[in-house]
């Protein structure tokens, strides 16, 4: 085990003390850090004009918004002592707050994100560390850049919510910054003249660093049905290949965010909740190395190790003990186990917002030996954050992508599996022919995979997408599945995509909650279904997979090639759209059981929701036992009261109330489980047919018989799978075909 994980064993009494007190200490003009010359760092001011504070400018996240009170300036420190010597590269602008700092690899420039008076926005700037020549703007336009890196081959990494769709930026339908970031590149000489934006997700995209192998790494809140987290990927520095870096597959928080490698598959930063901690949180060490003995695997995700070095710093919402804070931005030494941190004592919560009392952030050196704080630099009205040595440091290795032309944005994108079948996770699958069946044995069962486009709500003014946690979705298609477990699809490049395996019925046999992405002309091809990242795979018959070799034979066969246009990538509107609604298929052939009438066999019965508001108010509704015309019925959800239809609520409602809601009474069956067709009480019902025998049903018929075909109605298969979609993409409301205004994105079929 390294040194500096030994912490533990060395604990003195004092140190015990000082860390439970909160203490710091400091030595004047004696460095605290030998063998480093000067900091660059960042003053961001929190008091306001009037002389209030500006906590969080509202924004109280894990991911560190867009919050500007002018009068901070971005510092050298030489030496880097309380009392050292500070120099405001800043000072010939007015009006200035800083976001992002990075110190290139020779030690004689900073890139910076400034927003500064007269400016709506942050943009790039770069300037020499000793304060010769001018500062130089490098980016520019009607968006925010910010969180810059340096990248090998003179390119700048960074964080921006430039519009990515056509039809504008994405916006999250979640409790946050609704304006999306991601990520993107410019050219270190010529900026906005050489401007690439990455792959989209759903969610913000923060916090990159630059990894020693010479990729990219970055926080992205990922939001994709009930999951609602901030993980940890990697990419190359030319946008491809987005894998997952830690935090899948179990982490000691909610999110990872300020991230900085330590050494080759090491890393630290901080653990923290999805909200209400000003950006701070616990340390965490994380190591994602690959075992000994996978050579030439270097990481391995799916078993991440995470050690918290700072037990005592919560990592949810909670307010600590008193005198202990939180961390924000750990960076290490060069040829050293110590840390340069920004530290403020607690609360550090939303406690911070309600007292109107920023806490106050200043830089420290600290080792994770003995846990003791030094101070290095502490400006009371200020939060002083981003520390970095100014130094040389080692050039990674240049990826070819960098330095290429960009390509071709129209340029479609491959998605692909060696062998679909293939999974290293120790999952169950039940429901129709599944009964606790290992997910191993269930992909066994696989005859297509589903591509489900994941879009947000820059559609129009929906903020939720119905009653469900689950985004806007459409299907792009599904690609066949070949005899040795692969398969093949040719899709638009730079939208997120999750995925889902499908059996003979048509049902997901598990919804992948993670979304993927890739640049155009790239080709992402996964070794099955979430298969191990340290076992080689290869294909079961020959050096290629059976579908790469159909699709290499004939790309246009519509069996690989899924490259449309948004009107022609499958919605599931409820309501409202000129064709393929949910509620017209209810009309003719449901509503007149199942209205409330004289022969609906749930006529009378009801039950009862309480929810109890933010205010602490208490809302009581009747929520029919199964209701499936489109009368209109009010409910809370997300503590707002939202209409839709009796079908919609009745359906959607009983799987998909939320912590502050309490069902009592005659509650009925989950009938539409969001994400899980197959564990939908109203597809088992209805029954599933089988896509190469009609007769095949996925439920015994003697114990299921298929409904409504026992009381004389016919479905069509085509009506069932219009069903088992609408579960499978987690049962929305909206979709951009019911959205006003949205005719504009599609010739006509809006």
């Amino acid at each position: 085990m390294r040194r500096w994980l030994n912490w533990a064993v060395s604990v003195s009494c004092a140190s015990l003390l000082c860390l439970a007190q909160g203490c710091s200490t400091g030595d004047g003009d004696d460095s605290v850090l030998p063998g480093v010359e000067a900091l660059l760092f960042v003053k961001r001011a929190y008091i306001t004009e009037s002389g209030e504070h500006n906590v969080t400018g509202g924004n109280g996240q894990t991911i560190d918004y867009l919050r500007y009170t002018p009068g901070g300036g971005l510092y050298v420190l030489s030496p880097p002592t309380p009392n050292g010597t500070l120099t405001n590269l800043t000072e010939d602008f007015e009006g200035v707050d800083i976001n992002g700092v990075d110190v290139s690899f020779d030690g004689t420039k900073a890139v910076f994100a400034m927003r500064r008076a007269g400016d709506d926005h942050y943009h790039l700037y770069m300037a020499n560390i000793d304060g010769s020549g001018d500062v130089r703007q490098l980016t520019f336009g009607d968006y925010h850049d910010v969180k810059p890196i340096f990248v090998p081959g003179d390119r700048i990494g960074f964080v921006t919510n430039q519009p990515y769709t056509e039809m504008g930026t994405r916006a999250d339908e979640y409790n946050h910054a609704r304006v999306v970031t991601q990520i993107a590149t410019v050219s270190e000489m010529t900026g906005d003249a050489d401007r690439r934006l990455c792959s989209q997700n759903l969610s913000h995209s923060a916090d990159p660093f630059l990894m020693s192998d010479g990729r990219v790494g970055f926080s992205r809140w990922e939001h994709l049905g009930p999951v609602n987290d901030v993980k940890l990927f990697a990419m190359n520095p030319d946008c491809t290949q987005m894998v997952g870096l830690a935090g899948q597959h179990g982490k000691p928080g909610n999110s990872l965010v300020q991230v900085e490698e330590i050494r080759e598959g090491e890393f630290i930063g901080v653990t923290t909740s999805r909200m209400g901690t000003i950006q701070g949180g616990a340390l965490v060490h994380i190591d994602a190395r690959a075992p000994e003995g996978n050579a030439g695997i270097a990481l391995d995700e799916q078993n991440a190790k995470f050690d918290v070095l700072t037990p005592q710093v919560p990592t949810g919402e909670e307010s600590p003990p008193s005198g202990i804070g939180r961390y924000r931005r750990p960076r290490p030494l060069a040829d050293s186990e110590r840390f340069l941190v920004s530290w403020a004592d607690g609360p550090v919560n939303e406690r911070s917002e309600l007292a109107e009392t920023a806490p106050n952030y200043g830089i420290y050196l600290w080792d994770p030996e003995s846990r003791r704080r030094t101070l290095v630099y502490d400006d009371p009205d200020m939060w002083d954050l981003y520390a970095i040595p100014v130094a040389e440091r080692e050039v990674p290795p240049v990826y070819p992508g960098v330095v290429a032309p960009a390509p071709d944005p129209s340029t479609p994108a491959v998605l692909g599996s060696v062998d679909v079948t293939l999974t290293s996770l120790n999952e169950t699958v039940s429901g129709a022919s599944f009964d606790q069946t290992p997910l191993s044995e269930a992909l066994q069962q696989t005859r297509r995979v589903r591509i489900i486009e994941g879009f947000s709500s820059e559609i129009g003014s929906v903020r939720d997408f119905g009653l469900t946690m689950h985004e806007g979705a459409a299907v792009v298609g599904e690609a066949p599945v070949f005899e040795d477990g692969s398969w093949e699809a040719s899709v638009p490049s730079l939208v997120p995509y999750h995925l889902q395996p499908l059996d003979r019925y048509g049902m997901s046999i598990r919804n992948q909650m993670l979304w993927i992405q890739a640049m155009p002309g790239e080709e992402r091809r996964c070794g099955g279904c979430h298969e191990s990242r340290t076992d080689t795979v290869i294909p079961r018959m020959g050096p290629t997979t059976l579908a790469q070799q159909a699709r290499m034979a004939d790309p246009d066969d519509p069996n690989f090639n899924f490259n449309n246009p948004i009107p022609d990538r499958r919605e599931l509107p409820w309501m409202g759209a000129t064709t393929g609604n949910i509620q017209d298929l209810f009309d003719a052939k449901c509503v007149g059981c199942h209205s409330g009438g004289a022969g609906d066999p749930f006529a009378g019965r009801s039950y009862t929701v309480e929810v109890t508001t933010m205010d602490g108010e208490m809302l009581t509704y009747q929520i029919p036992y199964l209701d499936l015309s489109s009368r209109s019925l009010e409910v809370t959800y997300e503590d707002e009261a939202v209409n839709y239809p009796a079908s919609y609520v009745t359906l959607l409602y009983p799987s998909a109330m939320m912590g502050d809601s309490m069902a009592t009474g005659d509650v009925p069956p989950e009938w539409v489980v969001p994400g899980a067709a197959r564990e939908s009480a109203l597809i088992a019902k209805l029954n599933a047919n089988a896509e190469d025998d009609q007769n095949a049903w996925a439920w015994d018929p003697s114990e299921n018989p298929p409904h409504p075909e026992n009381v004389g109605v016919d479905l069509t298969r085509e009506e069932r799978i219009m069903l088992i979609q609408m579960a499978d993409l987690g049962g929305q409301y909206w979709t951009r075909k019911n959205v006003e205004g949205s005719e504009q994105f599609g010739p006509g079929n809006y």
